[in-house]
């Protein structure tokens, strides 16, 4: 994975959003918004955002670790992880959704990093290797910051298309109800020890 090595502790940013929404998030909620991809229709992004109990780099180690997505991720049965070359990993993923999705698998390729510019940033994407699996299209990507002392806020972006005759509306219900379950996961999947320091 790329990793850009920074020097010196990581400042605190300030997080963005009204000051009832920073309450919502740091009483734990996961705030979801949906947002369009293409003017046509069809599925829009999910956008989840929400605190988690451990820093950014700790919560970076749990993201990154590919080959372990089914033991929190939602319906996701199976993961591996492949590094690649140029950096990247790619991962094998199959799931078990519920009717009409039924069983989809397919392959992303995943890039990670950390930028800093007047704040440290953990960020990772990861987007569908074509032809590779039963969807027409899948990515998303995570950013994380500090938020106060030991927590991170993150934001989870996720699009999946699923193709054939599954509505969009019928997507962005799944999506809507997802991302909490996959905060709820990641949440607890951090403080497993391989997460350690």
């Amino acid at each position: 994975m790329i990793l850009l090595l920074l020097l010196g502790p990581p400042p605190v940013a300030p997080a963005e959003g009204s000051s009832a929404e920073l309450r919502r998030l740091a009483a734990g909620e996961v705030l979801v918004t949906l947002a369009p991809v293409s003017p046509a229709g069809g599925p829009r992004e999910g956008i989840g955002r929400g605190v988690i109990d451990a820093p950014p780099d700790r919560v970076y180690r749990a993201l990154t670790d590919w080959a372990h997505a089914e033991e929190w991720m939602p319906f996701v049965e199976r993961s591996d992880a492949a590094p690649q070359p140029d950096g990247s990993v790619v991962s094998f993923q199959a799931l078990d959704l519920p009717a009409p999705l039924g069983d989809r698998h397919y392959k992303i390729r995943a890039r990670a990093g950390v930028a800093s510019r007047k704040t440290r940033v953990w960020r990772t994407r990861w987007s569908y290797v074509p032809g590779s699996g039963n969807v027409e299209d899948h990515r998303g990507s995570w950013e994380l910051t500090a938020f106060g002392d030991g927590r991170t806020l993150a934001t989870c972006r996720l699009y999946t298309d699923p193709g054939g005759a599954v509505a969009a509306w019928m997507m962005d219900r799944a999506t809507r109800k997802s991302l909490p379950w996959i905060f709820d996961g990641l949440r607890q999947q951090v403080r497993r020890s391989r997460y350690d320091g």
